[in-house]
């Protein structure tokens, strides 16, 4: 994990008026998000690991699962996940149908150090963010 300092760091957004513009850009609401919290996640590149910009919130207002979120820019960074190519030797183990929906290998690396063009990109990423919701 790399932080970045930024702008948006404390920064409040209701979530739908800055929800779109991320989404027109190419970032998600990344997948661990709950009630309370969550990130939106940019993959900036699969060059050997995903690489990702992340722009983590804490909701101050409402709930992500209903209209009128209000959201809290928490510390952005990017992260670097090195993942071992192909198929998990071990899956099959469990049956069929668990086979079948775990075939791909963990990755070897969840946190893995981000490369030193990514960090670049990523601070690049992160100004044009800034500009086009401050």
């Amino acid at each position: 994990m790399y932080p970045l300092k930024s702008k948006l760091e404390k920064e409040i957004f209701p979530l739908n008026s800055i929800e779109g513009k991320l989404k027109e850009h190419g970032f998600v609401i990344g997948p661990n998000w709950d009630f309370d919290h969550g990130s939106f996640d940019l993959l900036m590149a699969d060059d050997g690991g995903y690489q990702y910009l992340r722009l983590p919130f804490d909701v101050t207002s409402g709930s992500l699962d209903m209209n009128g979120a209000v959201v809290q820019f928490q510390t952005p960074y990017l992260l670097t996940h090195i993942y071992n190519e192909g198929i998990d030797d071990n899956v099959g183990m469990e049956g069929s149908v668990t086979a079948s929906l775990n075939q791909f290998s963990e990755p070897l690396e969840e946190d893995a150090k981000v490369p030193k063009k990514y960090q670049i990109k990523g601070i690049e990423i992160l100004k044009k963010v800034e500009e086009y919701l401050l």
